[in-house]
């Protein structure tokens, strides 16, 4: 996979994507007004960020980052979010890939149970 295979599937889906310079000078795709499709969470939309990684064969990179801020950041929680990369309005969620890095794969990926 590479990031403009992740960001044609998502644009396939009908989302709009873009590519966005975060405050920690990475790029990040960006998709925009996602619907959370499962969880304590289903049904509230946000944007995704998503860091661009340059490694071959691509890796995932593990974290997302969502906007506006979806609950309480706390380090000190089980979910251990933050505001970091994208910028502080953007909250980081700490998690890791654990399937074969396709463009489906991010399809899943937001169905946190919070």
């Amino acid at each position: 996979m590479t990031n403009q295979l992740l960001e044609e599937f998502f644009r396939n889906q009908g989302y709009i994507v873009e590519n966005v310079l975060g405050q920690d000078h990475k790029t990040y795709i960006v998709i925009r007004n996602y619907c959370i499709p499962a969880g304590s969470l289903a049904g509230k939309t946000c944007h995704v960020g998503i860091e661009q990684t340059s490694s071959v064969p691509y890796v995932a990179p593990p974290a997302i980052h969502t906007f506006p801020v979806l609950i309480p950041m706390d380090m000190s929680s089980n979910l251990r979010t933050q505001p970091i990369g994208l910028g502080p309005e953007w909250q980081y969620w700490s998690r890791v890939l654990r399937v074969p890095p396709i463009p489906k794969a991010y399809g899943i990926l937001y169905r946190y149970d919070l």
